[in-house]
Order: structure tokens, then sequence, then C-alpha cells
């Protein structure tokens, strides 16, 4: 299945749309929209996009009312690819944060997010993955995150997992952990936080954590070249990477709550 829907935010701040199912949207909210699933998957060989375009000095909010289940198509299939494009104009603010994203046994999934800024805009890029259902290794995932500030190149990431590998899911990987989550947040005097005091290591009065680990949870923070930029990536039991996730993003002034 090949389908692309698209969101606009105009300059009079109203929101237009176009969907295309599976890709369904729905308005939740003054600034906020989102992704309803309208059939099961994606399966292997799906190709489905989402494009978002924000005009200047506005904002909006994509969630999702579900979890995408990402499952294993017809032997031969190839893996799905799910594509989010999104462009900000001047002064913009686009909080990205669904539901997490499951990819069960036999399944591959390539999920790619890329996201432009203009001058003075502002993104909050929150993405969950679980290895397979409840007694499932999971399938294979590969995601990558990059970003563009004003023409420059800002980040360029990639997050390899595969619940059947015993390298990706050894000591150098995943360490047998079910859950991996990132917080991105580029914008004027934002940063995103770990696991503030309750980190494990020690550091000087005053001196934030750039790593950590809690019971059920690791995480590390890098701050990007440019300034106002920060990743957060963390590993872990599936409800503790959500915690972590999800406090990490309220100290940014931009909500990162699965609304």
């Amino acid at each position: 299945m090949k389908a692309c829907a698209e969101v606009e935010v105009e300059a009079g701040r109203r929101i237009r749309w176009s969907a295309a199912p599976p890709v369904v949207l729905r308005r939740t909210g003054p600034t906020r929209v989102h992704l309803v699933a309208a059939a099961g998957g994606p399966l292997g060989g799906d190709r489905l996009e989402l494009r978002i375009r924000l005009a200047e000095d506005t904002e909006l909010t994509i969630g999702s009312a579900g979890a995408t289940v990402a499952q294993p198509g017809r032997p031969g299939s190839g893996p799905a690819c799910w594509m989010v494009a999104a462009e900000l104009a001047v002064g913009a603010r686009l909080r990205w944060a669904p539901q997490p994203t499951v990819v069960c046994d036999r399944a591959e999934l390539h999920a790619i997010v890329r996201v432009t800024l203009a001058e003075r805009a502002s993104v909050l890029v929150r993405e969950e993955v679980l290895l397979g259902r409840y007694g499932q290794l999971g399938g294979r995932y590969r995601g990558t995150l990059s970003v563009d500030r004003v023409g420059v190149p800002l980040l360029r990431h990639t997050t390899v997992l595969d619940g059947a590998d015993p390298a990706l899911c050894g000591p150098a990987g995943t360490g047998g952990a079910s859950a991996v989550g990132s917080l991105l947040v580029a914008g004027p005097g934002w940063c995103a936080r770990g696991g503030g005091d309750r980190t494990s290591e020690r550091r000087e009065p005053g001196e934030k954590p750039d790593s950590g680990e809690l019971p059920g949870v690791r995480w590390a923070v890098s701050e990007l070249a440019g300034g106002g930029a920060t990743l957060l990536l963390a590993v872990g039991e599936s409800p503790r990477v959500a915690e972590l996730l999800d406090g990490a993003g309220s100290s940014t002034g931009l909500d990162s709550g699965r609304h």
C-alpha cells in the first residue's frame, strides 16, 4: 500500500489537511491533531508518508490515538516505510509526540523523520520503539532522524534495532531491554534533561548530568553543536522509558505529553 497525507497550519492559524488511509488525521484541539489508525499495520512493503507545513509563528501538536504496530507482510514484500517530513517557517513550533511504535516478530520497519527549521523555529520530536508484543523478541527497526536549521545540518541520527540479533540485543546494544526512546528539542533556550537529581552518578553541585541510570532505564543527553538543541536517548523497560521522556519533555517549555 502507498499513501501520503498532508497537514498544514496557515498564516491565519487555520489547520488544513488531506488524509490518505491508512494515514488518517483528526483535529482534537485548536492547535492539535491526532493520527488515527484506519487499517492494521504498517505491513511489509507499505510506503506511508505524512507531510507537515507550518506557517510563520504558528504551532501544532501531533499525537496518535494508539500505538503504531508494524507487522510482517507477505514473503518477499520487503520492509515497511514510514516517512514524516516537516517544514517550519520563521518562529513556528511543532510537537511530534505519537504513541509508541511496536515492531512485531518478523516485521521490518524503516522510519524516517525529516525536519527543516527556519529562524526562531522550534521542534520537539518524541519517539519510542518497543521490540515486539508481550512474549515476543521483536522484529527489525531502522529509524532515521534528520534536522536542518536555516539550511545547516543540525542532526543526523540513526537507530537500528533487532530483537532477534544477539549483537544488537547484547551489552553494546539494548542490553536485553525492550524499549528505546528519544527526545529531540531544538529551539531558543530549550534543552532536554535526563534523570535529574535521581541519577546514580556523582557530580559537582549545580552540574547537569549528561547520562545516568535509574531502576529500569538508562539514559544519555547530548547537546548538539550550534546551541539550542539537545538529544536525549533512553533504553529500558517501556513504562520507565516513557516516564523519563515525558518528564524531560515537560522541562523544556514544550509539553511532550502524548495527549
